[in-house]
C-alpha cells in the first residue's frame, strides 16, 4: 500500500546526443557531446537549421534590436517618463532597458532609414504641369508655385533658368545681382544656398533636415558639457551627463519619426515639434537633477541659448560643406 504513494524520485531526461566533442569555435573551450551552449563564452552551437537564410535574418533582427521585449520596454518610459530612464539607468538597472548609446543609435537608424521616403516632391514638379503642386484661385486661374528665390519660382523651369544664369555669369555675381545690399557674411550663405537650390536633386526643405540631423550627432558630447559646467556643483560624473544627454537625443529623433510618419496623413508645424522637445527637456532636467522649477527653468533657458549659439554655427559649416560638394 504504501508502494501507491510513495513518492518516486524524479529523473531527469537522458540530453540528447548530436555533437561531436571539441573546441569551442568562438574561444577554443572544449565542449562535451551535450553541450549546446558552451560554458566559457555562451556561444551557441551550430545546428543545421541555423545555416538556413531565414534563421541569418531574424537572429541579426532580434539580436539588433532586442526584441526580447527589451527594447520597447524602453521606449515607452523614454517617450512618456522623462529621465527616468537616465535615473534607472544609473541606479544600476542595465540589463531591464537598451543601453543609452545603442537606443540613441538604433532610433537615429531608423530615421534615417524612413527620411528618404518622405522627401518632398516639389523640387521635381512644375506647379504648371504637375496638378498636385498647383493650386487655382476662385476664378479657376492657376496660382504660381510659393516657393521663390527672390522673386524667381523655385519649379523645374525656374530652376533651369538659375542654373543658365549661373553659368553664365558666375555664382557671385548672380547673388550680387539678386540679393544687393546684404552684407558681406549674408552674400557667402546665399552663395551655398543659391548652389543646394539650383543644382541639388533635393528640395533646399529636405537638405536642411538632413544637415540638422547630421548636427544632432555632433552635439551631444557638447550638450553632455554644458550640463556638466551647469551643475558642476552636483559633483555628477560626464558620463552621467552623457548618459541623459543621449536619452534626450534619443527622444528628438523619436518625436522626428514621428513626424516622419504622420507627415502622410497631416503636415506637423515644426513649432509644434520644438514645443515638444523644449517642455519634454525642461521635465527631464527637473527630474533629472531634482532642483526646484525657478533654478531649472533660469538653468533651462540658458542651456538652450548656449545650445543654438553652438549649433548654428555648426549648422552652417555643415550647409557649406554639402554645397562645395554639389558641383
Amino acid at each position: 500500500m504504501k508502494s501507491l504513494f510513495r513518492r518516486k524520485s524524479a529523473r531527469l531526461p537522458t540530453p540528447k546526443s548530436g555533437h561531436i566533442p571539441g573546441p569551442c569555435l568562438n574561444c577554443g573551450t572544449f565542449l562535451g557531446p551535450h553541450d549546446l551552449f558552451c560554458p566559457n563564452c555562451g556561444q551557441k552551437r551550430i545546428e543545421k537549421e541555423d545555416m538556413s537564410f531565414s534563421h541569418m535574418i531574424v537572429e541579426s533582427f532580434l539580436d539588433y534590436f532586442h526584441f526580447d521585449s527589451k527594447f520597447f520596454r524602453t521606449i515607452f518610459p523614454l517617450i512618456f517618463k522623462p529621465a527616468q530612464l537616465t535615473l534607472e539607468f544609473m541606479k544600476g538597472k542595465r540589463k531591464s532597458f537598451v543601453e543609452p548609446f545603442r537606443l540613441f543609435l538604433v532610433i537615429s537608424i531608423i530615421y534615417f532609414l524612413i527620411l528618404p521616403l518622405t522627401v518632398d516632391s516639389d523640387h521635381e514638379q512644375d506647379p504648371v504641369n504637375s496638378p498636385g503642386s498647383a493650386t487655382r484661385d476662385n476664378a479657376g486661374n492657376i496660382v504660381p508655385n510659393k516657393f521663390t528665390l527672390n522673386g524667381m519660382p523655385l519649379n523645374r523651369a525656374g530652376k533651369d533658368s538659375i542654373r543658365r544664369e549661373i553659368d553664365s555669369t558666375g555664382l557671385k555675381k548672380f547673388v550680387d545681382k539678386h540679393f544687393p545690399g546684404r552684407n558681406r557674411v549674408e552674400k557667402m550663405l546665399l552663395r551655398h544656398a543659391v548652389k543646394i537650390l539650383a543644382y541639388s536633386g533635393q528640395s533646399f526643405n529636405t537638405v536642411l533636415e538632413h544637415t540638422a540631423s547630421k548636427i544632432i550627432f555632433l552635439l551631444i558630447p557638447v550638450f553632455a558639457l554644458l550640463l556638466k559646467l551647469f551643475y558642476i556643483k552636483s559633483s555628477r560624473l560626464y558620463y552621467e551627463h552623457l548618459v541623459f544627454s543621449l536619452h534626450i537625443h534619443a527622444f528628438v529623433f523619436l518625436l522626428f519619426i514621428a513626424v516622419l510618419l504622420t507627415g502622410f496623413l497631416i503636415h506637423v508645424n515644426g513649432l509644434i515639434v520644438t514645443l515638444i522637445s523644449l517642455v519634454y527637456f525642461f521635465l527631464a532636467m527637473k527630474k533629472n537633477y531634482s532642483e526646484k522649477t525657478g533654478k531649472t527653468l533660469g538653468k533651462f533657458f540658458l542651456l538652450i541659448f548656449l545650445y543654438c549659439i553652438i549649433a548654428l554655427p555648426i549648422f552652417f559649416i555643415l550647409l557649406i560643406l554639402v554645397s562645395v560638394f554639389l558641383l
